[in-house]
């Protein structure tokens, strides 16, 4: 009686084929949903880190005199023996050792380690200095945008692992580049605060698309400073900006890059009104 009672419950192999079938349909549906929500999820948390950078600039402003930060730590600085647009950490705190020793801020005025303790989070100098360096790379900060770090930073082949990589860069063509360090900008001599760009999603991969630049120039990534020629379309083929009055906003990748301009240099400034990128709205040459 009890074996007839376990043969009349028992699922037969064909029962058991068609559940796995209906799961597996139903997964199918449901996963392409749940990427994209995943995605749109990402997006906005780039977003909120973009409009972060932005405020801390707006607020750095009004603590200097009305100086903006600076791009980066320039090459030949003082202690500083690599190279501006792809720092290592030993760099970094090369260049505070000898602050310390001396008594000098050299680095100090550079966004990545000028804002930060504005978004309370640790300039860059102190990641290094502290070895706190995976931490930084976690993902779980204001540094990292959450789609570059899902879906990997370059090759270790390509870029090295001691490399200080931004998934956001602060705008490179935004000074007099005729004297871009001697002069610092100030708040003042800005045209649009509101058009001028000032911090965009930054390429971490070569196979980043789409991409209008040189593919010469593709493995430039990671980079402290940005413009149209490494801005990334890693969110549904656009990114984020933000903005010198401390506004953000997300843009299609070829409402930013043009193909190429009259004078044929790719990934072009397609000289939209509402993203300049020098501090008198003149178009990038």
């Amino acid at each position: 009686m009890k074996s007839n009672l376990r043969r009349h419950y028992a699922f037969t192999l064909i029962e058991l084929l068609v559940v796995i079938a209906i799961i597996a349909i139903l997964a199918s549906m449901l996963l392409p949903a749940l990427s994209k929500a995943k995605a749109k999820a990402q997006g906005i948390s780039s977003l909120s880190n973009t409009k972060q950078w932005g405020l801390a600039l707006t607020m750095y402003v009004d603590d200097s005199n009305q100086l903006l930060p600076t791009t980066k730590i320039p090459t030949g600085t003082p202690g500083f023996s690599g190279n501006e647009d792809t720092p290592n950490w030993l760099d970094l705190t090369s260049v505070e050792y000898l602050n310390r020793q001396n008594g000098t801020t050299y680095g100090r005025d550079a966004w990545f380690n000028a804002l930060p303790p504005y978004i309370h989070a640790d300039p860059l100098y102190m990641v290094a200095v502290n070895s706190t360096q995976k931490n930084y790379s976690s993902g779980k900060n204001i540094f990292w945008c959450p789609t570059a770090v899902s879906q990997g930073v370059e090759s270790s082949t390509i870029i090295s692992p001691d490399r200080v990589m931004f998934s956001y860069g602060i705008n490179s063509k935004r000074v007099d580049p005729s004297d871009p360090i001697t002069t610092p900008l100030k708040m003042t001599a800005v045209r649009n605060p509101s058009a001028l760009a000032m911090f965009s999603e930054n390429r971490m991969r070569s196979d980043d698309t789409p991409y209008y630049g040189d593919p010469a120039k593709a493995q430039v990534l990671g980079s402290p400073q940005c413009y149209t020629t490494r801005f990334s379309g890693r969110h549904g083929k656009g990114g984020n900006i933000a903005f010198c009055d401390g506004h953000a906003a997300w843009f299609k990748y070829d409402y930013v890059v043009a193909h190429q301009n009259s004078n044929g240099k790719l990934a072009a400034d397609p000289g939209r009104p509402d993203i300049q990128w020098t501090f008198d709205g003149h178009v990038v040459p």
